[in-house]
């Protein structure tokens, strides 16, 4: 598996390691991502909570450096009785591999939860060939 993927356990605030050295988050949290791998595409779905449709900057640079980026629009109450999540902004970097087509990737955001589809590119997918009698 070329592409680099980096897993933790829960929210935390950005570290600059790894594949998110490539850029200054700023004051940013990672959100919480699953990311799974099949013949056809990479396909990522991370957790953003209070962030719209707008707010969201998904970039694939040059060097098939993924950049997620996300601005959260949630005002917070006045009284915090109880806080399980933190209020910020988001960002994730992944390093994918030159077999993805970055021409191609669609992003859906719904109800806080972002998909994101890589497709590989036609060349390296698996080709069946039939035996003829």
């Amino acid at each position: 598996m070329t592409e680099q993927i980096l897993s933790d356990m829960g929210k935390r605030e950005v570290a600059h390691t790894g594949a998110e050295q490539l850029v200054d988050a700023g004051t940013a949290f990672s959100p919480d991502m699953d990311i799974f791998m099949s013949e056809n595409e990479l396909l990522f779905i991370a957790d953003l909570p209070g962030v719209a449709k707008g707010d969201v900057s998904i970039e694939i640079d040059e060097n098939n450096a993924l950049l997620i980026k996300a601005q959260n629009s949630l005002k917070e109450p006045e009284k915090v009785i109880l806080r399980q999540f933190n209020l910020g902004n988001y960002y994730r970097a992944f390093q994918i591999g030159q077999e993805y087509d970055k021409d191609k990737a669609k992003a859906v955001l719904e109800n806080g939860q972002l998909e994101l589809r890589i497709p590989k590119r036609e060349a390296v997918k698996p080709k069946r060939i039939s035996i003829n009698a």
